[in-house]
């Protein structure tokens, strides 16, 4: 076992300020809009209103970012030996700010041009916008783990980090639906209003740049100092070796198991949740308004949900229980309405009991989801104990590459569900006949259930316990005061 070096700094064991709970997490804002707005909109954007196949739609997205994961365990190695005054992580966080928003705009705005080339305008913008995002985002997770070694202080710190990226994601949803894609000249129906989603690139975009400039301002005195001793640089054939040693963790493969399902269904769930809605509940504009505020009340009863439970259970205990029962609560309406004991389109108890279980269901989820990532900053201690070194950017580099890889095949899993279902391209809702909605609902259902149980399964088997944290913590100061 290798012994720590000097530079692999432990960090302290302490409650974090609120400022910088709050701080750390606005930035994650940046990442909900372009999350939410690739899972929810981007498919409908470039299927049903520029007339692109959605297969195709869902392949290029898809090419993007594999093309764009190329780079992720680049960005993530490179931040690890970065050597500045700023620190390791925020002179790459700094950089991508501006970048991030012009990718951003721009994917919004596609030319009036042929088929081909709005395929491959659509392929470079997705691409150059992941690209940025994750000279961003690499970096801003691999702070989470360096701003404190307490278990349930990581936990605290993740939720924050969510809700703000649900709220960046929410709201700009809320925005779309309510404000931007509205009826309008020409447009009977909102979802079809191309300004409106021209619009929501500038409001994205803008919300972007604030959210991160305010975290990176934030954390960037308390982490700058830490791990600042220049990094060794070793030939690429033994870089190449040590990046495989490291990311052999068998607690972290787990986790990237884990996340690897539960992202194709997330990817998959906010592609397909705009044609479910529209189509298959026929919900009118104000339906639409609900279900963004609904999905943000269950990230809000996540967030005290599991501050509740952060210091009462064991991680992957909380997670495997309320990934089950989101599951449960996701699917009921669909079953439900198929044994014909669910109000029917347009009752007026449609839309209170629909979104009653979506919220339930959603915040379910996002427990687990919680959980889950702040596993990730514990697999850290485990690897600095066998390596001697803390390499936060290469871990979260290879998360997000799951992560990322993983949406994209929901997003195309989604599109394949569009076209296997014999779904029409411009549909008006109320318009799609019966058979395709059900052949829609049926596979959709299918996808659900079997990638969740798969999700669960890879992390019940997670062996990080508070336990083995604490006790490893304290090995590693032993070693740190025996080097001084």
């Amino acid at each position: 076992m290798t012994s720590t070096s000097p530079a692999a700094v432990l960090p302290p064991t302490e409650r974090l300020p609120l400022r910088i709970k709050l701080g750390n997490g606005i930035g994650s804002a940046a990442y909900g809009v372009k999350d939410n707005g690739f899972s929810t909109l981007l498919l409908m954007f470039y299927s049903q209103v520029m007339g692109l196949e959605a297969r195709l739609v869902g392949l290029v997205l898809l090419v993007a970012l594999l093309l764009d994961a190329m780079i992720d365990p680049l960005v993530g190695y490179w931040s690890d030996k970065t050597h500045s005054h700023w620190g390791k992580r925020h002179p790459w966080m700094y950089a991508a700010i501006l970048p991030m928003a012009a990718a951003w705009i721009m994917l919004w705005h596609p030319p009036q041009t042929s088929t081909s080339w709005l395929y491959g305008y659509l392929l470079l913008f997705a691409f150059l916008m992941r690209a940025a995002v994750s000279c961003y985002e690499i970096p801003a997770l691999s702070v989470v783990p360096g701003l404190t070694s307490d278990y349930d202080e990581r936990t605290s710190l993740t939720r924050w980090r969510y809700v703000f990226a649900w709220a960046g994601g929410l709201i700009m949803l809320i925005l779309a639906f309510g404000v931007f894609l509205v009826p309008g000249p020409g447009y009977p129906s909102g979802l079809l209003n191309i300004e409106g989603y021209n619009r929501y690139g500038w409001a994205g975009a803008a919300m972007m740049v604030v959210a991160t400039l305010i975290c990176a301002l934030t954390t960037h005195r308390r982490i700058a100092a830490l791990d600042s001793s220049p990094a060794t640089h070793l030939p690429l054939g033994q870089t190449v070796r040590k990046i495989g040693r490291t990311l052999a963790n068998h607690a972290f493969l787990i986790l990237l198991g884990c996340t690897l399902f539960a992202y194709i269904n997330l990817g998959m769930t906010f592609s397909t949740a705009t044609y479910l809605l529209t189509y298959y509940w026929e919900m009118p504009q104000s339906g639409f308004i609900t279900y963004s505020i609904s999905l943000f009340v269950g990230v809000v009863g996540a967030f005290f949900l599991i501050g509740f439970l952060q210091s009462r259970i064991e991680k992957r205990t909380g997670a495997v229980a309320t990934g089950l029962l989101s599951l449960a609560f996701g699917v009921s309406p669909y079953l439900l309405r198929t044994a014909g004991a669910f109000p029917e389109n347009g009752h007026p108890m449609l839309i209170p009991s629909l979104f009653t279980l979506m919220t339930i269901s959603n915040g379910l989820a996002v427990s687990s989801s919680m959980l889950v990532q702040s596993m990730g900053a514990d697999v850290i201690e485990a690897s600095q104990e066998r390596t001697g070194e803390r390499t936060e950017g290469l871990f979260f580099s290879a998360y997000f590459f799951t992560q990322k890889c993983a949406t994209g095949l929901g997003i195309f899993l989604a599109g394949s569900i569009v076209t296997a279902s014999g779904f029409p391209a411009k549909a008006e809702p109320g318009a799609v006949a019966a058979p395709v909605l059900d052949a829609f609902a049926l596979y959709f259902l299918i996808a659900l259930t079997l990638i969740a149980l798969a999700s669960l399964a890879f992390i019940s088997r997670f062996p990080i316990t508070r336990a083995d944290h604490a006790q490893r913590l304290a090995r590693l100061a032993g070693r740190e005061d025996a080097a001084l």
